[in-house]
Order: C-alpha cells, then sequence, then structure tokens
C-alpha cells in the first residue's frame, strides 16, 4: 500500500528589538487563532514562574460563541458591527467551522467576508471572485468589504440577494443553518459584553463560553538561558544559528506538552530516547498558562502586550498559537503605519494544514529582543 507522504512545511524565522511594528500588530496579521475545545491546541505562555507575571496573566479571560446562523443574517447586521467610516474596522470576527462542508467563510476585523468555495457552488452563488492558484484546486475565493462605502448601493444589493439565495437552498436541501464561531474585537473590558449583546441579538445568550486561563506548573525543569542575536550573514554562522534556534523552539514546544525529557532528574534510557535542552541551561521552575476558546485578535494580542513588558522580572518568555488551516484568510499583513492592508494572501484551506506561530522575548543589554517562528503549509501563498 502506497503511503502518502507528509505534508511539507516552510518556517521562516524573524529576529528584533522592541519596540517593532511586527509585535505591535503579531496577533492582527493572525486574526483566526485555532483554540477549540475539543482539540489538543491552545494559546500558550511559558515563562520561568514569576508569581507577577502569573497573577497578569492568569486573570485575562474572554468569550465567545459557537452557534448556527445563517450567513445572509450575518451580513444584514453589519451595519452594527463594522464602522462605516474607517476602512479597517470591525467589532466582530467570526469563522465558518462545518468539519463537512467543502465550503468555508470568515469575517476578519478589517470587515472584509471572505469566501472560499467549491466550484459548483461558485458557479451557483453568480459573484465574481478569483479561481485557488494551486494546481488540482477548482475552488475560488471572493472577498466582500462589508463597509458600506466599499461597493455601489446596487451591488451591494444584489450580493446580499446571492449570499441570501444560498442559505435557501441550503436550507431546501435539509442543510443545517452555518455552523459560526465568532466573538467580540474589544479591549478585554469590553469583548465579553459585546459578545454576550450580539449573542442575545440573534437569540444565543445561552451559547456564551467563557475562556479562562489554566495555570501548571513544571518543578526542577531544564531552562535555557536565551539569548537572541540576528541572523549572521556568514554562511556557516547561519547554519549553526539556525540549528540554535531551531533547539530553542524545540524546547518551547516540548515545554507546552509538559515534556518528561526536560525533567532535570530525567533518567531515560538513551535507547528509547535521547533529547538535551539548548546550552547553556539551568535547572528552574517553569510555569505554563493556557487558554482555550475561540480568541479575539485583541486578547491574543494583550498577552502578547504583557509578555513584553515582562521581561526586567523574567528571563523570558515563550508564547505559541495555531491558527485555523480551514480559514480562508491565513493571514493579514500590516502596513508601515501599523494599519492592516487590503492584501488577501490566499491559500487551499485544509483541516490537515499547518499555520503557527511562536515568539521568545527576553532582555538582552538593555534591550528587549524577539524571535518569532512562522511556520505554514505548502498550499499557502504567504510568502509567495
Amino acid at each position: 500500500m502506497d503511503i502518502p507522504a507528509p505534508t511539507q512545511g516552510r518556517i521562516q524565522i524573524t529576529t528584533g528589538d522592541l519596540p517593532s511594528q511586527k509585535i505591535q500588530h503579531l496577533a492582527a496579521a493572525h486574526p483566526f487563532t485555532q483554540q477549540e475545545p475539543l482539540r489538543s491546541r491552545q494559546l500558550d505562555v511559558v515563562f520561568p514562574s514569576n508569581d507577577a507575571l502569573q497573577k497578569t496573566l492568569s486573570a485575562l479571560e474572554t468569550s465567545y460563541v459557537k452557534a448556527n446562523m445563517e450567513l445572509s443574517r450575518l451580513v444584514a447586521q453589519a451595519g452594527t458591527f463594522v464602522h462605516p467610516l474607517e476602512p479597517y474596522s470591525s467589532k466582530l470576527t467570526a469563522l465558518s467551522v462545518d468539519q463537512h462542508e467543502d465550503d468555508v467563510w470568515c469575517l476578519d476585523p478589517r470587515g472584509m467576508l471572505t469566501l472560499c468555495l467549491s466550484n459548483e457552488s461558485y458557479q451557483k452563488l453568480g459573484i465574481t471572485g478569483r479561481k485557488l492558484p494551486f494546481k488540482h484546486s477548482s475552488g475560488h475565493t471572493i472577498p466582500i468589504a462589508l463597509q458600506p462605502n466599499a461597493d455601489s448601493v446596487r451591488n451591494r444589493q444584489k450580493k446580499e440577494a446571492a449570499l441570501a439565495a444560498w442559505d435557501l437552498r441550503r436550507k431546501q436541501s435539509d442543510r443545517a443553518p452555518w455552523t459560526v464561531l465568532y466573538c467580540a474585537n474589544e479591549l478585554i473590558a469590553l469583548d465579553m459584553l459585546e459578545t454576550v449583546r450580539f449573542a442575545t441579538d440573534n437569540g444565543h445568550p445561552e451559547l456564551v463560553r467563557s475562556v479562562k486561563c489554566h495555570v501548571a506548573s513544571m518543578r526542577n525543569v531544564q531552562v535555557p538561558m536565551v539569548s537572541l542575536s540576528s541572523r549572521p550573514t556568514d554562511a556557516d554562522a547561519a547554519e549553526d544559528w539556525d540549528n540554535e534556534m531551531g533547539d530553542l523552539f524545540e524546547w518551547t514546544g516540548m515545554a507546552c506538552f509538559g515534556a518528561q525529557r526536560l525533567q532535570a532528574n530525567d533518567r531515560v534510557d538513551s535507547f528509547v530516547a535521547v533529547y538535551r535542552p539548548p546550552e547553556p541551561s539551568t535547572v528552574a521552575d517553569l510555569a505554563h498558562l493556557r487558554w482555550r476558546g475561540f480568541l479575539s485578535p485583541d486578547f491574543v494580542q494583550t498577552v502578547v502586550n504583557a509578555a513584553c513588558v515582562s521581561t526586567d522580572t523574567v528571563q523570558f518568555v515563550s508564547i505559541s498559537s495555531h491558527a485555523f488551516p480551514t480559514a480562508p484568510v491565513p493571514y493579514i499583513p500590516v502596513a508601515k503605519d501599523g494599519k492592516p492592508t487590503d492584501i488577501n494572501p490566499v491559500r487551499l484551506p485544509r483541516a490537515d494544514g499547518e499555520d503557527t506561530w511562536s515568539i521568545v522575548i527576553t532582555s538582552d543589554a538593555n534591550k528587549v529582543r524577539w524571535c518569532i517562528a512562522e511556520s505554514i503549509g505548502t498550499l499557502d501563498n504567504r510568502w509567495g
């Protein structure tokens, strides 16, 4: 039997100092964080134990909703959550998550509704889009800006009618309304209230799910003494640097899983497993904080910001996140002024796709430095 080869991913590692536009808008560039409670993935924060930082982060909580609703109903309410004058402002983030659907759509924080459709659905919908630029794929993607001034009244009405007809065809074929995750894009003090308000307006008040921090600790762990530098220009030195960064992010991944191999007293048989933490290292206790749920970009950015200002009290902080591989919009490029662009890198949505990022933040020579590793699948044209 021929076993298909595993999908190859691509990894990009970037370093820099704070302040940084990339870090300031990191969560906004990755708008769909996959944290479904039934999955093993989550937003993880790991750092050498520190009571003050743990208290700050563990107090952060948010909420989201998982419900069935029609897409046309969501679009009809755009005037209540999309800012009419600002081109990149939506109070709501939403994503369809039907497991057995060939079609998927998302609403990102720019107020952009993006559909990714099979060829059959695309032909029936009647809204012009673009074919996915991948071999052996007949899918199409359709971006629809929901700001009232983004299109003429006539074109907007035609698109709304097409979406309503699509929902009707689904209903007539005995298909349930879309399964949707949604949450508010507000400061944490307001996002829960806004999520509850929208849920109440749509008849989903009992479906609001709170997301609280789960705190764990690991005792007597081999913890690396992190020092971040820029990638050398010399080829041999750059190869060594790549290996060192790979070892560091391997360690952070193992820490997120609570791997026994990190224990200082680990005595596993070398014929069973061999692992050495990055050097130099020390033995210390480790704090591991985790959130599970549909997390808004504002919530994730709040966690990142808290980590950035903590490096005067902790040696380093690591944050790891997984995006929805089925979201039509994998990434939103940010302009030099820090505002999101209207560029939509496309990918083929796949349940087994890859889209993760992990960042390490530390102080070095009176500077706060960061290193981020981003990993994407091959059917993603984010980097060309």
